[in-house]
């Protein structure tokens, strides 16, 4: 869907405008309490519906068993979305780390990048952790 917005065959709202948040309370509910299609229908729905102009941030995703990432800006008349690109850190890489008073409505471009970035401090811990298993059993052969 990412990429035929990219393309500039059709207009990212009109691509999304199928998600929603199902129920009204969603709104009030803590995001990383939300399951990972909520979280990723709350984004969205923050991107079509409160974005700021000229804002630009980066999404994550999971499609197909890989997780993908991409940047959406708002250029003052449209949203507008970069091709997905794949993240290849860890295998199964957390996607936000959410602060409990972060939903829906209190949801800011700062509080996405924020989110993004507990969650890549935790992914690279994860692959030094991974990188240091290997190093382990490879002394280990000596």
């Amino acid at each position: 869907m990412l990429q035929e917005c990219s393309k500039s065959t059709s207009s990212f709202k009109k691509v999304f405008s199928w998600i929603g948040l199902s129920k009204i309370n969603q709104l009030k509910k803590p995001i990383k309490d939300m399951n990972k299609e909520e979280e990723f229908s709350c984004i969205m729905n923050w991107i079509i519906h409160k974005m700021p102009k000229r804002e630009a941030i980066t999404i994550r995703f999971e499609a197909s068993g890989r997780t993908y990432q991409a940047k959406i800006r708002h250029n003052g008349q449209r949203l507008c979305a970069n091709k997905p690109t794949l993240m290849t850190t860890v295998a199964e890489p957390i996607l936000y780390v959410w602060q409990e008073e972060d939903t829906y409505n209190t949801l800011t471009a700062d509080k996405i990048r924020s989110a993004i970035q507990r969650a890549d401090l935790i992914n690279r811990q994860k692959e030094q952790e991974a990188a240091q298993k290997v190093m382990e059993i490879f002394t280990s052969l000596d």
